[in-house]
């Protein structure tokens, strides 16, 4: 698990994007939050490097889509990423961050482009959040960098727990029952290609929500319990 988020950090920060058309100063006195939809929809995995992301909430954005995109190179990875999308929509999680935590994570992420979700296109599951001087930012993929899924660079299971892991916790957390469908059914390009590189594949114990995890994707996909183990 830390092998495979080490990857991801040094996968992102390989394609730069346009500075002049991204990560653009937020006016003073603003509030600043980002949106997690892939990684950073898990507690463990989002305070690995940012330690005061314990508390996140659900947000529903439009105009975007989830997709396997991002491919992870020499790693033969591919993971999440996000396109600006008209008539589409992805369930992710916001938490607030500072100016100096905004900086890091554009500096971490340098391989998008930070962009600003407007307000018409924000919903909050029911509640009722003020938005006045307030942005809200998802790192965007250069869409000429989108690769799908394949046999050299497969989806990966261990990838897929952390984000449906993610899932299950906001489920939980704020008894939203079908938010972890959502999360399979805004995310375009799952693919055949797909291992299974759990630790313990056999033997799938030790993963947060496995049975969970497999039941759901199992109803979505008839190739679930095929994948090879790596």
């Amino acid at each position: 698990m830390i092998r495979l988020f080490a990857i991801l950090i040094i996968l992102i920060s390989l394609s730069p994007v346009n500075a002049k058309e991204c990560n653009l100063i937020p006016e003073t006195g603003s509030k600043n939050y980002i949106i997690g939809y892939g990684s950073l929809m898990e507690k463990e995995s989002r305070t690995r490097t940012n330690k005061s992301a314990l508390i996140v909430k659900p947000i529903l954005i439009e105009g975007f889509e989830r997709t396997w995109g991002q491919s992870g190179g020499i790693y033969k990875i591919t993971f999440l990423t996000i396109i600006q999308k008209k008539n589409s929509k992805v369930n992710a999680v916001y938490y607030p961050v500072s100016l100096q935590d905004l900086d890091k994570t554009d500096r971490r992420e340098s391989g998008y482009c930070r962009v600003k979700v407007e307000e018409e296109n924000l919903s909050f599951y029911g509640k009722k959040v003020k938005t006045k001087n307030k942005n809200f930012w998802v790192y965007s993929a250069n869409l000429g960098k989108l690769k799908k899924p394949s046999e050299g660079h497969p989806i990966v299971q261990s990838y897929v727990d952390i984000f449906m892991n993610g899932c299950f916790q906001i489920k939980e957390k704020y008894e939203l029952n079908k938010f972890p469908e959502q999360c399979v059914e805004t995310t375009k390009e799952w693919s055949k290609y797909w291992v299974n590189d759990r630790i313990h594949a056999r033997r799938p114990f030790l993963v947060p929500n496995f049975y969970k995890i497999d039941k759901l994707l199992s109803k979505y996909f008839d190739h679930y319990f095929d994948h090879k183990f790596e």
